[in-house]
C-alpha cells in the first residue's frame, strides 16, 4: 500500500467514526473553556476589577496588555507565566489520555463493545505507558535541541558580520524550518511508538520507542511523505476555514453565530485529522 492509499484510508477511517471526532471536539471545547475561565480569573485578579481590566480581558488588546506588564513589573508576568505553564501541563496530561482512547478505538475490532467503553478503557489502559513514553522522549528532545544548537552555531560562525540582509533573512528561514522539522520528526516518532505500544499491547515502552525511531529512519520516504501529506490536508482545511470566516461579517447575532459554528467545525476538523494521522500511520506500520 503506497503513501497516498494509506493517507486516503486514514482519512476515510476518521470520516466513518463521527462519535470519536465528536468526543475529541467535546474534550477540546471543555479544555478551551477551562483555559478561558482560568486565564480570565487570573488576569482579572492580577489587574483588578476596573473597567480597564474588564476591557483588557474581553478584547485582549495586546498594546494595553504590554503597557500593563511593563508598568506593573515582574509580579504580573510571573503569575501569567505560571498560569500558562499550569494550563499547558493539564492539556498535555489530557492529550496522553486522548491518544490512548483514539488508538484503542481504532484497534478494537468487533466484540460488541460500546464506543464509550472502548475509548475510555483505552485512555486508562495506556495512560501509564504513554506517560512513560513522554518521559523517555526527553532524550529525543534533548538530542534535537543539540542538533539545532550545533547548526545555529555553525551558521553564526560562518556568516556573522559578513552576510547581507537578504542572506540573513534566508538563514532565519532556515533556522525556523530546521526547528519545525525537528519538532515534527519527534512528534512523528512518538506517534509510531504509541501505535506499537497499543497495537501489540506492549509494556516495554523504551523498546517500542527504539523500534519507532528505527522504523522512521529505515523508511524515511514513506513515513515523512505520509506525515507531510496529511499536514497539507490540514493546512488546506485551515485555508478553507480562513476564507469562509473572512466572508462572514461580524455585524449581527446571526453572522456571529455562524462564525462561531465555523470555528467549532474547524476544531472538529482538527480532531478528525488527528484520527486520520493515527489510522494512516497504523496502516503504514501494519498494526491498524
Amino acid at each position: 500500500m503506497n503513501v497516498v492509499q494509506c493517507a486516503a484510508k486514514g482519512l476515510r477511517e476518521a470520516t466513518v467514526r463521527p462519535k470519536l471526532v465528536l468526543l475529541l471536539w467535546l474534550f477540546n471545547a471543555l479544555a478551551a473553556g477551562l483555559v478561558y475561565v482560568v486565564f480570565l480569573s487570573s488576569f482579572g485578579g492580577t489587574v483588578g476589577t476596573s473597567a480597564l481590566a474588564r476591557d483588557m480581558a474581553k478584547k485582549a488588546d495586546m498594546n494595553v496588555i504590554v503597557e500593563f506588564v511593563t508598568s506593573r513589573g515582574g509580579a504580573a508576568v510571573s503569575e501569567l507565566v505560571l498560569v500558562v505553564l499550569g494550563l499547558s501541563l493539564v492539556y498535555s496530561l489530557l492529550a496522553i489520555f486522548l491518544h490512548g482512547g483514539i488508538l484503542q478505538t481504532l484497534i478494537q475490532k468487533g466484540g460488541g463493545w460500546r464506543f464509550a467503553e472502548v475509548f475510555f478503557s483505552g485512555g486508562g489502559r495506556f495512560y501509564g505507558r504513554f506517560f512513560r513514553l513522554e518521559v523517555y522522549s526527553l532524550v529525543l528532545w534533548a538530542a534535537a535541541g543539540l542538533v539545532y544548537v550545533l547548526v545555529d552555531a555553525f551558521i553564526d560562525f560562518n556568516y556573522r558580520g559578513s552576510a547581507d540582509e537578504s542572506t540573513m533573512a534566508i538563514l532565519t528561514v532556515v533556522r525556523i524550518l530546521l526547528a519545525l522539522f525537528l519538532v515534527f520528526l519527534i512528534k512523528m516518532i512518538l506517534d509510531y511508538a504509541r501505535i506499537l505500544i497499543a497495537g501489540r499491547d506492549s509494556r516495554d515502552v523504551f523498546r517500542s520507542l527504539f523500534e519507532a525511531v528505527r522504523f522512521v529512519f529505515t523508511k524515511p520516504v514513506r513515513t515523512f511523505a505520509l506525515y507531510y501529506l496529511l499536514g497539507v490536508v490540514g493546512w488546506a482545511a485551515f485555508a478553507v476555514y480562513e476564507v469562509l470566516d473572512s466572508l462572514v461579517p461580524q455585524t449581527s447575532a446571526l453572522t456571529i453565530g455562524l462564525g462561531f459554528l465555523l470555528a467549532q467545525a474547524f476544531i472538529a476538523g482538527r480532531g478528525w485529522l488527528k484520527v486520520a494521522y493515527q489510522a494512516s500511520q497504523g496502516r503504514t506500520i501494519g498494526l491498524i
